[in-house]
């Protein structure tokens, strides 16, 4: 094989390994973009699902109008993120509304606020009337005049033909600088629950009337249509949740780019290496042919042969690494498939732990792994388990980086061990970091919960493990941490 042969050939693999490289950061940086914005709506249109998933369990049939408007104002104060809520039910004059219900103040508040009648000249047709600033002088605003109420939202609820009430609710302040503390989308929440409650409302007034048959009708029809509009906007929140899910697998993937550098750097160096090699010894090659020595020739022959092998060893390592990660960043559910789980774990360990390195050029930690030859063709999604171990690796390491910052002294350590026992197997992912209280392992899975300062953590990795884990591989994920004593997460597979 001649010189250029080799050199074309190590260039063109060369070539395709970097472009994989940018088009993985490429896309990477653009998800990363997208996510930011997508979290924060679908976090208000959870708030709003959890509202109305909650108010869908209850028997309202059997409760009191009053009764309805309690629930509702603890339901929202409870899950929507909101400081405080009130009720304003209209008096003997259509244009006053007294408070009758709320959540959030102080006593000695609530005792001022229930006996004065607050006049309300707004347009009422209007589906809600946000104020975001305390200073803004407009009619809207009026309601600060009366009550201890600054940044909040107001939307009317129908109790029948003629009589109109008012759910308040808001913040006591924004939710950053140069921010509203209110928007559209908590708004969106506040319409979708006082649809919910005219809905409710409806219901009630045509069993306790018995209103004509064409009544009847005319108000199912309204039901059914308020119907279709909740269907269509829980339709809305799953796919806003699907896209984020996948915008946390790319954002996980983007966390990967550096350590994916590393080890793809060790084939690659590999493969220049020996191609300089067989440079060389083409050359003395082509000295022995002119020289006529068969057996030296031969011998050259051989290491040549050698060192190809080597080559291609090592450029499909480069090659299995850049397909495992374009697997990890699949949109699709993924099938199960017989992998082997030892050197899937093995891998994601080193892609985090180069990754962390990347990040802060000072860590270090030791990694032990003891993996059972039994687990090493497990019936599993490979793309699903290399996302579950990478947000418990990526998390270890994070917990044993901070307890470096407090102790000098101490040595960082992350585990991961495999054991096939009976009918399940067992992926014990452990650390010696910084641990965990009782009060944060009630939380752990819980979506959008995260113990890391703001920017570093979506809150979606543990919970979107727990599902992959509990749902599509019907098993199961436990922790164990005490306080400075380290975190340990067991995965339990059944085969």
């Amino acid at each position: 094989m001649s010189d250029n042969s080799f050199e074309d050939e190590r260039d063109k693999k060369i070539a395709y390994y970097k472009k994989k490289l940018d088009e993985l950061s490429a896309e990477n940086i653009r998800h990363d973009f997208i996510v930011s914005s997508l979290r924060h709506v679908l976090k208000q249109k959870n708030d709003a699902l959890a509202v109305l998933s909650i108010l869908q369990t209850k028997d309202v049939l059997s409760m009191t109008i009053e009764e309805i408007f309690i629930e509702v104002c603890k339901n929202i104060l409870m899950n929507s993120g909101m400081d405080y809520v009130l009720v304003l039910m209209p008096g003997q004059n259509m244009s006053q509304f007294y408070v009758s219900h709320s959540l959030g103040f102080a006593e000695e508040l609530n005792d001022g606020m229930f006996n004065q009648a607050i006049p309300i000249s707004l347009n009422t047709d209007e589906k809600y009337v946000l104020v975001n600033r305390s200073n803004e002088l407009t009619d809207a605003n009026m309601l600060a005049s009366f009550l201890p109420v600054k940044y909040y939202i107001m939307v009317p609820v129908i109790l029948n033909e003629s009589q109109k009430a008012f759910i308040v609710a808001g913040r006591r302040h924004e939710k950053m600088p140069f921010s509203p503390a209110l928007d559209k989308n908590d708004a969106d929440m506040l319409i979708a629950v006082t649809l919910w409650i005219n809905s409710m409302i409806q219901n009630r007034n045509l069993l306790d009337l018995k209103l004509q048959k064409s009544v009847v009708e005319n108000e199912n029809r309204i039901i059914t249509d308020q119907k279709l509009l909740l269907e269509q906007t829980l339709n809305e929140l799953k796919a806003a949740q699907d896209q984020l899910i996948q915008k946390e697998k790319m954002a996980s993937l983007g966390e990967l780019t550096a350590g994916i550098a590393h080890e793809i750097q060790n084939p690659l160096n590999f493969v220049n290496n020996f191609s300089e090699v067989n440079e060389e010894l083409a050359e003395e090659l082509d000295e022995e042919i002119k020289n006529g020595n068969q057996e030296a020739q031969q011998s050259l022959l051989n290491e040549i042969r050698n060192n190809n092998e080597k080559i291609s060893h090592h450029g499909k390592r480069a090659d299995s690494i850049v397909k495992s990660m374009l697997q990890h960043s699949r949109t699709n559910a993924g099938v199960k498939e017989h992998a082997d789980l030892n050197a899937l774990a093995d891998e994601y360990l080193r892609l985090a732990y180069h990754g962390h390195r990347a990040k802060d050029k000072t860590f270090n930690a030791a990694l032990e792994t003891d993996f059972d030859p039994g687990a090493n063709k497990v019936h599993i999604i490979p793309q699903e388990i290399g996302r579950v171990l990478l947000n418990l690796f990526n998390n270890a390491f994070y917990a044993v980086a901070e307890r470096k910052k407090q102790q000098s002294s101490y040595s960082p350590m992350v585990k991961v061990s495999t054991r096939l026992n009976g009918s399940n197997v067992f992926i014990t992912v452990s650390d010696n970091g910084i641990g965990m209280t009782d009060q944060v392992k009630a939380k752990i899975f819980q979506p959008f919960f995260t113990t890391k300062p703001t920017g570093q953590g979506t809150g979606l990795g543990m919970s979107l493990s727990y599902d992959i884990i509990t749902k599509r591989h019907n098993g199961e994920l436990n922790v164990k941490s005490n306080p400075g004593m380290g975190s340990e997460f067991t995965i339990t597979i059944p085969v």
